[in-house]
């Protein structure tokens, strides 16, 4: 069966158009709809942005309201700390005085003990004689003597003489100084520490005592006026010249110059007292005893058909300072075996250099030293650095010593050495006690910028060079081996060197 549509009509078409239009309405509406939400959102959006720079300029405001508070807050604070200064200030002072002391006592502990540990080594390589520790180092009175009024002073004289007859040379003379690092003591919690010393090995002779000064008498002071004639007199260097003048002489015009001076300074000091010295060692020579024998030293040397002259080195051609701060002509590492190395100031004798550099063309040179070997030859490698004048070398441990600790040097340790052709020259008389005639003085050398001794020693000792016997030339003309008759120096000098007396 066939069913037949109704086509539309235009009411049905109205209606459903009608019902139908009614849709694209409620589209509209949510167009309009949305667009009021977007007009919202964007609204909020600038509220938002809005409300952030509000935000953040209220709380850059309050950021800045903090930091004005807290450097008011830092200010008062400082403020505070200002008043309270001075009491914070004293204990924060004392803290550190604290702490400073603290430091330096630690310092101080360990500087000591590594001096100790020097001295330590330096004892166990360089051990120094008991007995020559305990005699007295000062240095002896030097006689008073007044050459116009003898009268009730020769008693007086005479028992000074006594009383320095009964010390030993090692107590008048040559002593053993701390030289170079003073024998300061330093306590530390009740324990004493001693410094480092070079006392050990380095033999010296100290110099006199300035209270000594009153105690000297002059020979002539009325002749000691006549200036002009006396510095004639021993401006001239040539030892055995004589003609109508003054004769001169090594030695002994020195030691009648300082008798004649009036003003005594210190070199004139050194002068009268080495003379008093030189009489003690000649009356100390007659009892010496040797507690050693020179045969187990002695060395045979290769022969030589020149005559020896024999050097000794401390205060004779160089001096070794108390101390490294004291300035001197040079310094020079001291090594010791155990490889401590201490700087010594070193004064050196005007033209020691040069006097041996001639005496070397007729003689042959050796120098001899109570010293140890360690410190003399460096000393003497300055002294001769091609190692082409002096010939041989002698240290401490070829001395012979005394029952009182000195040490003395046998010429005998020398072999291949004729006794006639051999002389040595030391500021300590008792170095050579054992063979006097061969003995040549020299006054000690200290600081002594103008000293000249040891030109006047050269032309006495090119005067030696054609003797038969050096032993009787030296007692013809020293006459050390007479010193020990006489008790006072002005009447040594008149009877024994009456010529050389201007």
């Amino acid at each position: 069966m066939i069913e037949i549509r109704r086509p539309l009509s235009e009411k049905n078409l109205g209606n459903r158009s009608s019902k139908e239009l009614q849709r694209p309405n409620s589209s509209n509406q949510s167009n309009s709809q949305s667009k009021q939400t977007l007009q919202t959102m964007k609204s909020s959006i600038q509220l938002q942005k809005q409300s952030q720079n509000f935000y953040s300029k209220y709380f850059s405001y309050k950021d800045q309201k903090e930091n004005i508070e807290i450097r008011s807050n830092q200010e008062r604070n400082q403020s505070t700390k200002i008043k309270q200064s001075p009491q914070d200030y004293q204990k924060l002072q004392e803290k550190l005085l604290y702490l400073e002391n603290k430091i330096s006592s630690i310092k101080s502990h360990i500087d000591n003990s590594q001096r100790q540990t020097k001295n330590n080594l330096a004892s166990k390589f360089f051990a120094q004689n008991n007995k020559n520790n305990q005699t007295s180092t000062s240095v002896q009175k030097t006689v008073s003597i007044d050459f116009t009024n003898r009268g009730q002073k020769d008693q007086q004289i005479n028992q000074q003489i006594k009383e320095q007859r009964d010390q030993t040379p090692v107590q008048q003379n040559k002593l053993k100084s701390s030289t170079l690092i003073n024998n300061n003591e330093s306590k530390i919690e009740g324990t004493i520490i001693k410094k480092p010393s070079l006392s050990t090995f380095v033999t010296q002779v100290k110099a006199p005592l300035n209270e000594n000064k009153t105690n000297f008498k002059n020979l002539r002071p009325e002749s000691a006026k006549a200036s002009n004639t006396i510095k004639e007199n021993f401006r001239r260097k040539t030892s055995q010249e004589k003609n109508n003048n003054t004769a001169f002489l090594y030695y002994i015009s020195s030691i009648i110059k300082g008798y004649m001076q009036i003003d005594i300074t210190k070199p004139i000091e050194l002068i009268r007292e080495h003379l008093l010295q030189t009489m003690q060692a000649s009356i100390f020579q007659k009892s010496v005893k040797i507690t050693n024998n020179f045969e187990d030293k002695k060395i045979n040397l290769p022969t030589t058909n020149k005559k020896t002259i024999v050097f000794d080195l401390d205060e004779t051609l160089i001096h070794c300072n108390e101390s490294i701060q004291v300035p001197g002509d040079v310094i020079l590492p001291i090594k010791f075996p155990s490889g401590e190395i201490i700087e010594a100031s070193i004064n050196i004798r005007p033209y020691a250099q040069q006097v041996l550099q001639t005496l070397k063309k007729h003689f042959e040179i050796i120098v001899f030293t109570a010293s140890h070997s360690c410190y003399a030859n460096v000393v003497i490698d300055y002294l001769d650095p091609n190692k082409n004048i002096i010939s041989h070398r002698f240290f401490r441990d070829s001395c012979v010593q005394t029952e009182e600790g000195a040490y003395i040097k046998d010429l005998r340790v020398i072999g291949n050495r004729a006794m006639n052709d051999m002389v040595l020259v030391d500021n300590a008389a008792y170095s050579f006690c054992l063979q006097p005639l061969n003995g040549i003085p020299i006054i000690n050398y200290y600081d002594n910028k103008m000293d000249q001794e040891l030109l006047y020693l050269q032309n006495y000792l090119i005067s030696l060079k054609s003797v038969r016997d050096v032993r009787q030339y030296n007692s013809q003309n020293l006459k050390l081996d007479k010193l020990s008759q006489f008790s006072d120096p002005i009447e040594l000098l008149q009877q024994l060197y009456k010529e050389y007396i201007p």
